[in-house]
């Protein structure tokens, strides 16, 4: 008898089915280039900034998927390829030094003050993919793709 003083019956499923021409097991086996996972660039998407001038919002479906395509490329590269051959396709900026204090509000409101490094990679032409980079995971933070966050000197 239950608490309540109703007995409660356990319900057993059935074994769920596997179809016998399906793999099951470890996904890191079986998906392609999964065993260097951890040296190659991921992404995350929690701090994207959905209010300010750089978020994602204001794009259309094409320049999405655009976007998309460019991330997948870098995905076949370790942070070392990305980052750390000098100035292209990645770079690392000091946060207080960002010119475009607008950028810095932004930070501000989205609660990530006191974050020291910003990181980007360059996409297209004037394209900046900004976020911060902890291990391989880039945190994306912000889509430039005017070049606004940190303009080029050249003029």
């Amino acid at each position: 008898m239950g608490s309540g003083g109703k007995s409660r019956k356990k319900f057993n499923a059935p074994p769920a089915r596997v179809a016998e021409e399906k793999r099951t097991g470890d996904p890191g086996a079986m998906l392609p280039s999964s065993s260097s996972s951890t040296d190659r660039v991921c992404w995350r998407f929690t701090h994207l900034d959905r209010e300010g001038p750089w978020g994602l919002a204001g794009l259309d479906h094409e320049a999405i998927l655009t976007l998309l395509g460019e991330m997948v490329k870098f995905e076949s590269q370790t942070i070392n390829e990305l980052f750390h051959r000098g100035e292209w396709p990645g770079k690392c900026h000091d946060v207080p030094a960002l010119p475009n204090r607008e950028a810095l509000a932004r930070l501000e409101a989205m609660g990530l003050p006191d974050m020291t490094k910003i990181w980007k990679l360059r996409i297209g032409g004037p394209g900046r993919l900004w976020g911060f980079l902890v291990g391989n995971v880039f945190h994306v933070i912000w889509w430039d793709p005017q070049h606004q966050v940190w303009p080029s000197k050249k003029g």
